[in-house]
């Protein structure tokens, strides 16, 4: 009867905090692909050049402030750290719903990314209180539950930018932020999150550790230049590009066949993405990503780049989750400061993609994009293999991060 207590309650904590992932992405993307249209509609700025600015404000912001919130684990619980991210999300939100110019909507903007760096310590809570018996079925429902979430957030996106004040809908947003602090308060108030204590820091050995997280910060980096370098002129590239000559709405769709293909991967990231068997699969499917990105920017044929699509967004999402689990599997106690410090070599990698991307395209064509992440996942696939994936020391496991819900 008390296990049948525990699993319930562990059912429970999972889609609470799976909920949260999926909301916080939600709200990232709704705007995302629309930034001139709302600037534009909202405060009158026509400048294009506005939104690139504003991204990289936003990433750079995500670069600082990752990494502090997982240095306040090492000392506090991260529930704790979650409540006030969520709480201070919800009031500046709400802030913004306000704002009079764009400048007063960037700066709201950096105070609500302050807060919510908080929420990527959300997926190595989820990890952490699995145990490493489920770290790979973990994995492969954090990467559905991801692109679901930035499929319903691109077309939700749509919507909000037709509306008569589209600020008014981020007191939804607030709102939502709300509805996660309730959630998480009632699902982990009788479960202990823990930090990091003094004899696990001294089991982690700092000195491998921080040869480590530099290498797969670097892996990290390079994949996500590559993979973000093509999003920002793919539906440029399928409509003007005369071979193709799709319509807006079905270059919309190509563009999302992977975030799909990302939820079709879960069954086989549960099945066969075990520690042993990372580098193999690393290995096979960054070569498989590397040739799909080729084939995406040299071929004129509208079948084959449907299918490279598919076979490029299935690997994409089974290599990034076997990067996590490699992560996972080697941070030991430090899980939550090694994955906010990846998560800054992450945000590197997307502060880099957009600016090269123009420069590629304003310098070459409209696919050469592709052709650069497809020599960076090249390059990616060497790196890895020499540094991450070669034969490490296991680390010494910390109690706390094998003992699962206490």
């Amino acid at each position: 009867m008390k296990s049948e207590k525990t699993h319930a309650d562990k059912t429970l904590v999972f889609g609470v905090l799976f909920f949260c992932v999926f909301l916080a992405v939600f709200g990232e993307v709704l705007l995302s692909p629309f930034y001139p249209q709302f600037f534009k509609k909202v405060f009158g700025v026509e400048d294009l050049g506005y939104t690139g600015y504003y991204i990289f404000i936003c990433r750079l912001t995500v670069v600082i402030c990752a990494p502090l919130w997982g240095l306040l684990s090492r000392w506090i619980q991260v529930k704790y750290l979650l409540y006030l991210g969520q709480a201070g999300a919800a009031i500046t939100t709400a802030l913004m719903a306000n704002s009079n110019s764009a400048s007063q909507f960037l700066g709201y903007t950096i105070l609500l990314l302050l807060f919510k760096s908080a929420y990527l310590m959300v997926y190595p809570l989820i990890i952490q209180l699995a145990g490493k018996e489920r770290q790979s079925t973990v994995a492969g429902t954090y990467q559905a539950v991801f692109h679901g979430a930035i499929i319903a957030g691109t077309i939700a996106g749509a919507f909000m930018v037709n509306m008569a004040a589209p600020l008014s809908l981020f007191y939804w947003i607030a709102a939502a932020d709300l509805c996660q602090l309730g959630l998480c308060w009632l699902a982990l108030q009788n479960h202990a999150t823990p930090h990091q204590s003094k004899s696990d820091a001294n089991a982690t050995k700092p000195e491998n550790q921080l040869g480590f997280i530099l290498a797969i910060g670097l892996v990290i980096l390079t994949f996500q230049l590559a993979n973000n370098l093509i999003r920002p002129y793919f539906t440029a590239y399928v409509t003007e590009t005369g071979a193709f000559g799709v319509s807006l709405l079905a270059s919309s769709c190509l563009f999302m066949i992977p975030n799909a293909m990302a939820i079709a991967a879960l069954p086989y990231i549960r099945q066969f993405c075990q520690p042993e068997r990372l580098a193999g699969i690393y290995r096979l499917g960054l070569g498989l990503l590397a040739l799909t990105l080729f084939l995406q920017g040299w071929t004129e044929h509208l079948s084959i780049l449907v299918f490279s699509r598919i076979i490029y967004g299935f690997c994409l999402a089974v290599t990034q989750a076997t990067l996590e689990l490699r992560l996972f599997s080697s941070s030991g106690s430090r899980l939550h400061f090694n994955y906010s410090l990846a998560m800054s070599f992450a945000n590197m990698g997307h502060l880099g993609a957009p600016l090269l991307a123009s420069w590629l395209v304003n310098t070459y064509t409209l696919a050469a994009p592709l052709a650069i992440a497809a020599a960076i996942s090249t390059l990616n696939l060497l790196l890895s293999q020499v540094t991450i994936f070669r034969p490490l020391e296991t680390p010494v496991p910390s109690r706390s991060s094998d003992r699962g819900i206490s």
